[in-house]
C-alpha cells in the first residue's frame, strides 16, 4: 500500500489516519515488534521520484527525506508541529528497506508499525526527540445548528486493510473540492486543513462529537483565484467560500478558537553510516 508519492499531500488515494489514533508514546513497548534486518542508504537521483509504503513484511521507502519518514513514523505531516532539527532532514534522501518476521507477527496494527519505524529512526539516525504542549490559533469544526447535510456509509461500502483497518478514500481531491468516502470526521477536519490551508492559515480540529464513518463532498472558489486561471480550469470565482461551502453543503461550521496542540521537537538527529 503507497502511503505517499510525489510532494502532493492529495493524490487520487489517500488514508487519512485521525492523530487521535497515533502512538502518543515514544518508549519502545517490549511486545512491538521489530525489524529483523534494515538497511538505510543515501539516494543521489538527481531527478527525486520517491514513494514510501508498508509491505506485508515490512517497509519498503525509495528516495524520501528523513523529515517525511519522520512524518510518517510519528503520523504528524503538519509542519507547524514539528520544530529543530538540522537542514539536512529536508533534503538529504534515501533508500530505506526493513522487514519483520511474519511468523512471529502476521498483522502488525498501523501503530506497531509507526512504531517499529520510530525505533528504526532512533537506532539508525540517533534520533531523539520530545513533545511539547503548545497553543495555537484553530479553527474547530462543530455542527450548524440545522444539523449534518452528510451520510454515513454504508457498510458494504467501506474500505478495510489489514494493514490499516478501515480507510478513508478520497475520490477527488483538488484545491475547491473535497469528496471523500468512509471516512470519520478528524479525516474531514485534516483534509480541510490541508485543501484550503491557504483560505484558512489555521489547523482545523474535530469537535463535532461524531464517531461514524461518512460521504462528503464539498466545493467551494479558493482565495486568490484569479479569473483567467480559473477559466482555463474550469474553477467558478463566483463560488462559496470555504466556510460557506461547510456550512451550507455539509451542515457544519468553522468556529476560530485557541487550544493545545502537541508538538514534536528534534533534539538530536545524525546521518546513519551506509549499510
Amino acid at each position: 500500500m503507497v502511503l505517499r508519492r510525489g510532494r502532493n499531500f492529495f493524490v487520487a488515494l489517500i488514508m487519512a489516519i485521525p492523530l487521535a489514533s497515533m502512538p502518543q508514546s515514544d518508549s519502545p513497548d517490549p511486545n512491538t515488534p521489530t525489524y529483523e534486518v534494515a538497511s538505510v542508504r543515501p539516494n543521489l537521483n538527481p531527478d527525486p521520484a520517491w514513494r514510501m509504503e508498508f509491505t506485508a513484511d515490512g517497509l519498503s521507502a525509495l528516495d524520501v527525506t528523513l523529515e517525511y519518514a519522520l512524518q510518517e513514523a510519528f503520523g504528524v505531516y503538519d509542519d507547524r508541529l514539528w520544530s529543530g532539527g538540522p537542514a539536512w532532514i529536508k533534503d538529504k534522501r534515501f533508500d530505506i528497506n526493513a522487514k519483520y518476521d511474519v511468523t512471529k507477527y502476521p498483522k502488525p496494527t498501523i501503530e506497531q508499525r509507526r512504531a517499529m519505524l520510530q525505533q528504526l529512526m532512533a537506532e539508525r539516525f540517533k534520533l531523539v526527540i520530545h513533545h511539547e504542549t503548545k497553543d495555537f490559533p484553530l479553527y474547530a469544526l462543530v455542527i450548524s445548528k440545522h444539523g449534518p447535510l452528510f451520510k454515513d456509509t454504508a457498510e458494504n461500502n467501506l474500505h478495510r486493510s489489514d494493514t490499516w483497518g478501515v480507510t478513508c478514500w478520497h475520490t477527488r481531491s483538488r484545491r475547491g473540492v473535497l469528496e471523500m468516502s468512509g471516512c470519520p470526521m478528524e479525516a474531514l477536519a485534516s483534509s480541510l486543513g490541508g485543501m484550503a490551508r491557504g483560505d484558512l492559515g489555521r489547523k482545523v480540529v474535530d469537535k463535532t462529537g461524531l464517531k461514524g464513518h461518512y460521504d462528503f463532498k464539498l466545493n467551494w472558489t479558493p482565495m486568490m483565484t484569479t479569473s483567467p486561471a480559473a477559466a482555463t480550469n474550469g474553477v467558478d470565482t463566483g463560488g462559496p467560500s470555504v466556510f460557506t461551502a461547510v456550512k451550507e453543503q455539509l451542515g457544519l461550521e468553522l468556529k476560530p478558537v485557541t487550544g493545545p496542540l502537541d508538538t514534536i521537537v528534534i533534539d538530536h538527529v545524525e546521518m546513519p553510516a551506509e549499510n
